[in-house]
């Protein structure tokens, strides 16, 4: 513990209050984004599957504005401006959720918590990167990425897990207010590290150099990115159509006398990767050891893609099992644990690649453009989502297997080339972010 407790006084002074800002921010939207499904069915009235589409259109574009919000940071007004300048909108947003409950609030409030959080999103962890690189303390972000990541889903577990039952006592307004309250806290967290931060360069338009390095980097990520687009498409039906299958056709008792909401069940996955992300950490390095030498990124990433497969096969049986009665919940608890293993795999990872392989004066872009990944596998996602309720649970569950099933074979044979060009010491810069 003491050794423990050590290594993290090692950190930046800088880096805790990104940490804590970032735990408190998307505490705020994953609680909001956890209420919100079932807010559209019962205040909203919306229909199952039009209901879905509105979810995974939101969440599609909660993940395009990262790539203004990297524009933004890289030209006009530096990481810090830019993630003191949303905050604002997106403030109005969960206050406009919470107390105006039409379809024309919610409109509103929607593009307001997509604007606000999207162009937030890219640059905290940049943000972070630059903390480290100040301090020349850069061997310590593989870890810092982890701890960020956890933040993330701690924030996101006490409120995916609590406000379903703020929810149940006192209604939605009341569990749609306090995720305003933790932007708020938010928003005081980061303002209070400025001092902190190191100084941005002045922003200037890019020097045809840059422009060239910038679309370099961009080439060699673009055949990993578009394939990550297709674990958001399946990842992020958990907060659509996961919900309503839990609601519809689960019994959603665990033991006797212990029961949990459809939307809890989302709350199971930050849990989880809280657990999990240290013995990543520890097989990772495990497995570093072993071979000599770091595992490649994109090896990481195609472990995930099969993970993926074997959680929606799963679903697929789940769904096949409804048609003759309720199916337990543990299914779905399964199935959320099966997939925060590839999500560690993948988005963690990725993030951190992104970071590392952009070049300089593009790292909130690049990092946009990862985060636009969720961007097009939810606009894929939300057409999607229209079939269900039009074919049985069993069928567009098993539909989605065979579409991450694709990626994975795809996403193997980019990452192989990839290795092998690496191993022969090619100059090919994805070999490198591999």
């Amino acid at each position: 513990m003491t050794a423990f407790l050590a290594s993290l006084r090692a950190h930046p002074r800088g880096f805790w209050f990104v940490f804590w800002g970032e735990l408190a921010e998307r505490a705020s939207f994953y609680g909001m984004r956890t209420v919100l499904a079932l807010y559209l069915l019962d205040v909203l009235r919306f229909e199952r599957a039009s209901a879905a589409s509105v979810m995974t259109f939101f969440l599609a574009a909660a993940y395009v504005t990262p790539i203004l919000g990297g524009y933004l940071a890289d030209r006009v007004l530096g990481r810090f401006g830019t993630i003191t300048a949303f905050a604002l909108p997106y403030l109005a947003g969960h206050l406009v959720l919470a107390a105006v409950p039409t379809r024309a609030g919610l409109g509103i409030a929607l593009v307001l918590l997509a604007l606000g959080s999207g162009a937030i999103k890219p640059n905290t962890s940049t943000l972070m990167g630059m903390i480290y690189e100040a301090e020349k303390k850069t061997a310590l972000l593989g870890r810092a990425f982890s701890y960020f990541y956890a933040a993330i889903n701690v924030g996101s577990a006490l409120t995916s897990l609590g406000l379903p039952l703020v929810r149940e006592a006192y209604g939605y307004a009341i569990a749609l207010l306090l995720p305003a309250a933790l932007m708020a806290v938010s928003f005081v967290l980061f303002v209070a590290g400025r001092r902190h931060y190191p100084a941005e360069p002045p922003r200037r338009a890019p020097t045809p150099t840059e422009r060239a390095a910038a679309r370099a980097s961009i080439r060699a990520l673009a055949p990993l990115f578009g394939l990550i687009a297709v674990f958001w498409f399946v990842y992020d039906q958990t907060a659509s159509t996961w919900i309503f299958f839990a609601r519809d056709f689960a019994d959603l008792e665990l033991w006797h006398g212990l029961s949990i909401t459809p939307d809890q069940v989302q709350g199971a996955n930050p849990v989880f990767i809280l657990v999990l992300t240290p013995v990543f950490n520890r097989l990772w390095s495990w497995l570093a050891t072993r071979r000599g030498s770091p595992l490649p990124d994109s090896r990481k990433m195609h472990y995930g893609f099969w993970i993926v497969v074997i959680t929606k096969g799963g679903m697929a049986m789940a769904g096949a099992s409804a048609s003759f009665g309720r199916v337990s919940a543990w299914w779905l608890l399964l199935a959320t644990f099966v997939i925060t293993l590839a999500e560690l795999c993948i988005s963690v990872v990725g993030l951190e690649l992104s970071y590392r392989r952009a070049a300089p004066g593009t790292r909130s872009a690049i990092t946009g453009a990862f985060l636009a990944t969720i961007f097009v596998g939810d606009l894929f996602g939300g057409m999607f989502a229209q079939l269900y309720g039009q074919v049985s649970p069993g069928v567009y569950f098993l539909l989605q297997a065979m579409i991450a099933a694709a990626a994975a074979l795809a996403f193997g044979s980019i990452a192989g080339r990839a290795e092998r060009l690496r191993e022969g010491l090619t100059a090919d810069p994805l070999a490198s972010a591999a």
